[in-house]
């Protein structure tokens, strides 16, 4: 544009389908475009500050028109979203995506079921008597397309399917046959038991959870709450979790604490088993042993006591659902872990605890 030359087919192509994954992933149409406008402040920004002094003056001069420009790139991606957006919508597949969506959400919020609704499950194919079998999949490092045709897939074999960021969510009912779909190995698959309307918003927040917990963990397949609970509970107590933290690794920050915070983050990993510590971390027992005592005088901690093992094991599992590094976090943050945040790599997504969730 600065040139005179505006951009061409390809150029406006690379945007427009840009825009139609970001539909596709059920994002708005105004965040993408808020995104842009960002994109551009920043853009500028970042030319005032790579300038030297002498060419500020300059620079203040040409502002109307480098502004001019970027209104003019502006509009160009405004164009090019408002009708990736609307092609989108037209699709069978979207309009499905949005119909299980409004279905889903109903069926959660415990509304009476309406013509309109009976209408919608019709369209679907999905069977509205309950009991119900909430499930949330995620596919490992996937493409909008991939997980709009995942539930595309989804809704044609019954279930009431809908992207939901990176992951799918929705109901199936209690027949339904997964083999087909876990046949891909890519696929994270966590389902409730069936339950009806009343329990069905506090299932699927618990499975959204799940996902991302059990995705931090490198999970694939079909996962059960059973197999990550002390997981899920810190994840659903991200403040007692940070104290925790603090209480075990808060005396080992700063200073030249970090091979010891890397020896008691190992030696809970390894369930407190000396030989198996000095094989992870290749060092003489000697010096395992020397570490400890160094730990257990600056934490007042007794590596020898199930208690305090207990608090040491929590704190490192907290640390990998939350995946950041042992050490204390501040005080008060409730979105200090990926789970609570919605990440689940996870990607654009992943939720804080409950707000998100729902």
């Amino acid at each position: 544009m600065v040139s005179g030359t505006p951009p061409d087919a390809y150029d406006l192509s690379e945007v427009y389908e840009r825009a139609r994954e970001w539909a596709a992933a059920g994002q708005s149409l105004d965040g993408g475009l808020l995104l842009h406008r960002r994109g551009a402040r920043a853009f500028w920004d970042a030319v005032l500050g790579l300038t030297a002094e002498e060419g500020r003056a300059r620079l203040a001069d040409w502002a109307d028109t480098g502004w001019h420009h970027l209104d003019s790139y502006l509009d160009v991606v405004t164009m090019v979203f408002t009708q990736a957006y609307a092609d989108q919508a037209d699709l069978p597949s979207a309009q499905g995506d949005r119909r299980a969506h409004t279905l889903f959400d109903r069926l959660c919020a415990r509304l009476p079921i309406t013509m309109e609704d009976q209408e919608r499950a019709a369209r679907l194919g999905f069977d509205l008597t309950p009991p119900y079998v909430p499930f949330v999949a995620l596919l490992d490092t996937s493409a909008p397309t991939e997980r709009a045709e995942l539930a595309g897939r989804l809704r044609t074999a019954g279930a009431l399917a809908f992207v939901e960021d990176v992951r799918v969510t929705g109901l199936t009912g209690p027949a339904f046959d997964w083999s087909a779909f876990l046949a891909d190995r890519r696929l994270l698959l966590a389902q409730d038991l069936p339950t009806g309307r009343t329990g069905l918003q506090t299932a699927v927040d618990n499975l959204r959870l799940l996902v991302a917990v059990a995705a931090r963990s490198h999970q694939r397949g079909s996962v059960r709450v059973e197999e990550f609970l002390p997981q899920l509970l810190l994840a659903n107590s991200p403040e007692l979790a940070d104290a925790v933290t603090r209480r075990v690794f808060g005396p080992l920050t700063g200073g030249d604490n970090g091979e010891l915070t890397a020896t008691l983050t190992c030696l809970a990993e390894n369930q407190f088993d000396s030989a198996s510590t000095t094989a992870a971390l290749h060092m003489h027992r000697n010096t395992l042993r020397y570490r400890i005592k160094q730990i257990e005088k600056l934490t007042d901690l007794d590596l020898q006591s199930h208690r305090d093992r207990e608090l040491v094991w929590l704190a490192v599992i907290w640390a990998q659902v939350s995946a950041q590094p042992p050490g204390p976090r501040s005080t008060g943050n409730n979105q200090s872990s990926a789970a609570s945040r919605g990440d689940t790599s996870l990607g654009p997504d992943q939720y804080s605890k409950k707000t998100t969730m729902s």
